[in-house]
């Protein structure tokens, strides 16, 4: 009776160690799925600026993985390079797909430069976290959010466009790298849409090119 009562301890000890999705940490790398494409394309030219300017609390992770049922913390859960950085990449990849032509410059100090496009494009990154519930093993759900804000200024420093984006994402993968990869590319993917959606409106379009049109001919 006693082996048999050891052998479930083990048993139990295995499920629980193998159930802890993300245990010890994870680092990925922010993705998106396939976007939406208007039927329109554009071609003027925006500049963004690189990296983005982080507004977090707590900048050193992007989430977290939880063990027992009060949910405590088993792991940390990064970005392989800067999130900053990898944030600008994702939305430079919105806007190339509608055609604009897309500059990453780095923050500048001081005046622009006669080359530098006439609209700027600045990302603040308000918050990206996500986390996951181990307690329920094999039912690990892995939930968070990605809120963003952008601003497009002209070589003035005048605001044209400000709006903040957010996004939701979720996943029940069984390993820890699966899981927080596809809930962050969910909801970068709904980040994304949203700004294809503005970015391909007229009244947008309107903005950029009409600024982009005087700054040529000064």
């Amino acid at each position: 009776m006693k082996k048999r009562y050891l052998w479930l301890l083990v048993c139990l000890s295995i499920a629980l160690l193998t159930g802890c999705v993300g245990i010890g940490g994870e680092q990925i790398a922010l993705s998106h799925e396939a976007l939406a494409m208007p039927a329109q394309r554009f071609t003027e030219k925006l500049t963004v600026e690189k990296p983005a300017t982080d507004l977090r609390e707590e900048k050193g992770r992007i989430g977290r993985a939880t063990i027992t049922a009060f949910a405590i913390t088993s792991g940390n859960i990064r970005t392989t390079s800067p999130v900053e950085e990898q944030m600008v990449e994702q939305i430079s990849d919105a806007l190339s797909s509608l055609g604009y032509q897309v500059n990453k410059e780095a923050k500048s100090v001081g005046n622009n430069t006669p080359t530098t496009p006439p609209l700027t494009l600045k990302v603040a990154l308000n918050e990206i976290w996500f986390k996951n519930y181990n307690w329920l093993f094999p039912f690990v759900p892995t939930w968070g959010d990605i809120k963003i804000t952008l601003v497009l200024e002209n070589s003035n420093g005048k605001k044209l466009f400000e709006k903040p984006y957010e996004g939701s994402g979720n996943s029940f993968c069984l390993s820890g790298h699966c899981a927080f990869n596809s809930a962050t590319k969910e909801a970068m993917t709904e980040v994304l849409n949203l700004i294809i959606s503005d970015f391909s409106s007229q009244a947008v379009h309107n903005l950029i090119a009409s600024d982009y049109k005087s700054g040529l001919t000064q």
